[in-house]
């Protein structure tokens, strides 16, 4: 058995595998628990039966002792010990882990190190870490970083022009974010298009609540849209992407607000949601575009061509034959009108949908490009859970 986790501040997501069968692991068990400190509300789904327990959890140790102990309830382990390895999601392992390692003390070190660059995220992950690992004291802990896959880029790629000190001092540069993705993505593309993942160049659209894109060449991350932190880049559900950077001076001046209001502004109230007045979900910002409301309409119009400029613009970079464009994640596996939309301003390229296959349904890739189309166009469910699950079981 391995246990996948994705641990915030109060909630740790989960998901339990077997991997009797190494080459075909199976999910048994997908669960959350959250509101960890406040009352506690644990959900596991066993066979397609969601069991809600409303349970106080004190802290994340608390959380993993029930969680265990739910399993065992449920039968889906006869013993906590049948758990011999667990997986981790980790948002920022700096520019120092470039690949998934086992959680030493060292490693465990660099996660702290690095709160300064994610506050959001890399607290909740060493707190179940550590959590996990008192009550587990005998599994294999294996951290998978969002920011790893990146750590192929070219200095070209991640450098600011800002004064070079903001890198050596500061460690300002692009680091990236839905590594895991990606690499399931460039993984998953050997099989699909039957070519190593080395002769790969493709281009991935991760589009959903937090979105980016990844130029893949030759297998690996090229570049990326996400910088410093997940809010640079496309525009996202809540988050602005780029902008003028002296937006803030100017907001700031102008509202007496500070740099902190202002950026939590654009990471929380911006994007989609901010534009359109509607909702940060997609779907609520489709229906709404299609009834002409127009905030709506250009909420949507305004996301679609970010996403082509970039698509474009990394298709330049690449700067070779280029394998596929990729849409994948919660928008871009599932809204066809906006793949749609980004493939129409993508007009230099050459590219061409097939409306019918765009709308097909599919459960696993499926390409939706027309003969015309001068570089293949697919969409691909991505599978982040399964990328952490395999990267454990390495270490076993």
């Amino acid at each position: 058995m391995i246990l996948v986790v994705n641990a915030g501040s109060s909630s740790i997501k989960f998901k339990l595998f077997n991997t009797s069968d190494s080459k075909n692991p199976v999910a048994l068990v997908d669960g959350l628990a959250e509101r960890i400190s406040v009352d506690g509300r644990l959900t596991i789904e066993v066979d397609g039966e969601k069991h809600v327990f409303e349970d106080k959890m004190n802290d994340h140790l608390d959380a993993v002792k029930l969680i265990l102990a739910k399993f065992t309830d449920l039968k889906v382990i006869e013993k906590p010990e049948d758990i011999k390895g667990i997986g981790f999601r980790i948002v920022h392992g700096g520019d120092k882990i470039v690949e998934t390692v086992e959680l030493t003390q060292e490693i465990k070190k660099t996660i702290e190190d690095n709160i300064r660059l994610a506050p959001l995220h890399n607290p909740g992950a060493l707190t179940s870490i550590n959590a996990f690992q008192e009550s587990l004291p005998n599994a294999k802990l294996v951290g998978c970083f969002d920011t790893s896959y990146h750590q192929t880029m070219p200095e070209i790629s991640y450098m600011y022009n800002v004064p070079y000190e903001w890198y050596t001092d500061l460690k300002v540069r692009k680091y990236g974010f839905h590594g895991i993705s990606y690499e399931y993505i460039a993984f998953k593309a050997q099989e699909i298009f039957n070519k190593k993942q080395d002769d790969l160049n493709l281009i991935v659209c991760h589009l959903g609540n937090g979105a980016s894109i990844c130029a893949i060449k030759n297998g690996k991350s090229y570049n990326t849209t996400m910088g410093l932190t997940p809010l640079a880049g496309l525009m996202m559900g809540t988050r602005s992407g780029d902008i003028d950077p002296s937006i803030i001076q100017y907001v700031a001046k102008e509202t007496q607000k500070d740099v902190f209001q202002i950026t939590d502004i654009l990471n929380k109230e911006s994007g989609l949601h901010g534009v359109s007045k509607v909702s940060s979900d997609m779907r609520d910002v489709i229906a709404e575009a299609q009834n002409n409301n127009p905030k709506a309409k250009l909420a949507l119009d305004l996301y679609t061509q970010t996403v082509a400029d970039f698509v474009v613009k990394f298709a330049n970079q690449i700067n070779d034959k280029i394998d596929g464009i990729i849409f994948t994640a919660g928008i871009g596996e599932n809204a066809s009108l906006v793949r749609e939309k980004v493939i129409n301003k993508c007009g230099l390229l050459g590219l061409e949908i097939d409306s019918t296959l765009n709308d097909q349904k599919y459960s696993d890739y499926l390409a939706i490009s027309s003969s015309n189309s001068k570089i293949q166009v697919l969409k691909v469910r991505t599978n982040e859970e399964l990328m952490i699950c395999n990267e454990t079981l390495r270490f076993l």
